[in-house]
């Protein structure tokens, strides 16, 4: 799957996956796709920038272009979900002929990255749409219209239900913790510094073991983790917006080591850091 979802020349992918037991990505992810993620059975945890959400049976999860997220488990019990990654390139057609319509940007956007207050009719509109995008196989024309339509429809829709949750009074999902705000804010500024667990507790005066149990327990990821990914976002926007070096880029990241920011940054985007830098100019190319 992996190959699919970091892969750039990939611009559509769904795939239905079970775990018999808990299951833990080994690692948070960020790609040049947005996702659509189906809870089909149990309950998740997943995070999503720097912030976490309780994911259950018919809860939608949306993310978009470069956000970096992961999901963990909760509790031991099975589980089943739908992922669905895409480009906005997939639907470039579909969008140029509704300009007015909006078929992305709500996806990234945070008061919607959990779509949980919403009926079981919907829920199981979403999870048949989805199925029905599984079952389109082979490489016709005639499919490949009937996917990217079904998508389409499928995004309007969602954006439809987004909206009304938020009249609503929005999702109930997101998991807070005072303390752990104040952390990820204080990391916000000080990424590029030099981070450890014993001095990031004492700036809060409280005892590593509990900071390293808290941070864990509210977003699912431990604290070395977390800094990584808010670095890996620092660096793509270097790389992105940039003609620094890669060794630059790297030290302005706050990484210690040119060899530790590469091996990091691929991990989570599927790319080298040269090889992102080339795929983005590649795609912006003329923009």
């Amino acid at each position: 799957m992996l190959d699919y979802t970091y892969s750039p020349h990939v611009d559509f992918f769904i795939e239905y996956m079970e775990y018999e037991t808990n299951y833990e990505m080994s690692t948070f992810h960020t790609h040049h796709k947005y996702e659509i993620y189906y809870e089909v059975e149990g309950t998740r945890r997943y995070f999503i920038e720097d912030a976490s959400y309780i994911v259950n049976a018919g809860n939608v999860i949306m993310i978009g272009e470069n956000q970096i997220h992961k999901t963990g488990s909760v509790g031991e019990g099975p589980s089943s979900r739908i992922v669905c990654n895409f480009s906005a390139e997939y639907l470039q057609e579909i969008a140029d002929a509704f300009p007015d319509l909006d078929f992305f940007t709500f996806l990234g956007k945070e008061e919607n990255h959990l779509l949980s207050n919403i009926t079981v009719k919907q829920q199981n509109y979403v999870y048949s749409v989805l199925q029905q995008l599984m079952a389109i196989q082979g490489e016709e024309p005639e499919n490949h219209a009937a996917r990217k339509m079904l998508l389409a429809t499928l995004l309007l829709q969602l954006k439809k239900m987004c909206e009304a949750q938020q009249k609503r009074g929005g999702d109930k999902g997101r998991v807070t913790n005072r303390i752990v705000d104040q952390i990820q804010s204080y990391i916000a500024e000080h990424y590029a510094e030099k981070l450890t667990l014993t001095g990031i507790a004492s700036q809060f005066y409280i005892s590593p073991y509990y900071l390293s149990r808290l941070f864990k327990k509210t977003i699912n990821l431990s604290l070395i983790e977390y800094i990584n990914g808010v670095r890996i976002k620092a660096a793509q926007s270097l790389i992105e917006k940039t003609n620094d070096s890669i060794a630059t880029v790297a030290e302005k990241s706050g990484f210690m080591t040119s060899a530790h920011f590469r091996r990091v940054f691929k991990d989570a985007t599927g790319l080298s850091p040269q090889q992102y830098r080339q795929y983005f100019k590649r795609v912006n190319k003329g923009n």
